[in-house]
């Protein structure tokens, strides 16, 4: 009896990228074989040839792997990667003897001259090494992959962690101040306090919606107004035409806002206005955060907030998605392209 498995350790083949990565990969074999220096002049028709054969096989063996994916991933990589193997070098076998017999009965002499016995071994010899290659290359892509999002999750938890004591401390300072003198202005603090703590301690690791971004951010620049006062203006602009149910990553726009008051408007004597603008571009929508400078800074190098979110950002909505940063004239700019999902189209019966 055999040890339960650690992990599910076959890249899932049943994917266009894992498939397209396979095939990549066997081609990238071929052609290092036809421009070794040892075989001379490079043979167009052969490289062609060994290409379709090549891509065959590869195609064969994702196949198979994808439909038995998940018997493999209930057995340990050190009994299910060989055996794995093992059935990739038969599938080969198999498929060098069709093509030999096929080429024979044709008389198109497409495989060369060279044995049956030497054609199919070096089938299944290629099928193996290639095949180890290839889950060794995919599995560690893998891998890095999961890294990659164990990481921003990491990333997101310290982000809640930091943000709790000062929504908590400041909020409740600037309440104290308040419930004598404008007591409903202190009941609206503390219920928008209520919904910024709700998004922050929120461990679903699910979306927010574009709208309660939009939503959380107002909230916080509501208090924060309270507790500036007139050193605080903001220049809110969000068109009507705004995808509101597109979703984001919990804690988007909100940070941002955050740190354009607390580096910006606080460290000011006159303070300033915090400008936030969101709007529909083509197949995206555009958000800049704005605000006033206390002293220079690289806008190139994006503070620990500004990285968690562009990462978050790009794990969420792809590579399309950008955060980009600009420091001039005396102001510092935040501009989110955030692009909308793609419309799948079905069919009609």
């Amino acid at each position: 009896m055999g040890g339960r498995p650690a992990d599910i350790w076959l890249p899932d083949f049943c994917r266009a990228p894992m498939l397209f990565a396979a095939m990549l990969l066997a081609e990238g074999v071929v052609l290092a074989a036809y421009l070794a220096p040892t075989r001379g002049p490079f043979d167009f028709y052969g490289f062609t040839l060994a290409s379709v054969y090549a891509q065959w096989l590869t195609l064969l063996g994702c196949c198979l792997l994808c439909s038995l994916k998940e018997r493999f991933n209930r057995l340990p990589v050190a009994r299910g990667a060989p055996l794995a193997l093992v059935l990739v070098a038969a599938l080969a076998v198999a498929g060098a003897l069709a093509v030999r017999s096929l080429d024979r009965a044709l008389e198109l002499n497409l495989t060369g001259d060279s044995s049956d016995a030497r054609f199919i071994s070096a089938s299944a010899l290629l099928a193996l090494i290639f095949g180890a290659l290839t889950l060794r290359y995919l599995h560690v892509q893998e891998q890095w992959r999961g890294a990659v999002r164990s990481e921003a999750r990491a990333r997101f938890d310290a982000l809640q962690a930091r943000i709790h004591p000062h929504f908590l401390f400041n909020t409740l300072n600037t309440v104290s101040g308040l419930i004598r003198s404008t007591p409903a202005a202190a009941e609206g603090a503390l219920l928008d306090l209520a919904d910024l703590l709700r998004a922050a301690l929120a461990r679903n690791g699910g979306r927010n919606r574009l709208g309660e971004e939009l939503d959380l951010a107002r909230r916080y620049l509501a208090i924060e107004q309270l507790r500036l006062g007139e050193r605080l203006q903001v220049d809110w602009r969000v068109d009507d035409d705004l995808p509101l149910d597109m979703g984001l990553p919990p804690l988007t726009l909100q940070p941002l806002v955050e740190n354009a008051v607390l580096h910006g408007i606080a460290q000011l004597p006159v303070g300033g206005t915090v400008s936030v603008q969101a709007r529909r571009e083509g197949r995206g929508v555009t958000v800049h955060i704005r605000n006033p400078l206390a002293r220079p800074v690289a806008a190139n190098i994006p503070g620990r907030t500004q990285g968690n979110i562009r990462n978050r950002l790009r794990h969420a909505l792809g590579s399309r998605a950008r955060l980009a940063l600009d420091g001039s004239d005396g102001h510092y700019t935040i501009t989110l392209w955030l692009p909308l999902p793609s419309i799948k189209r079905t069919g009609t019966a």
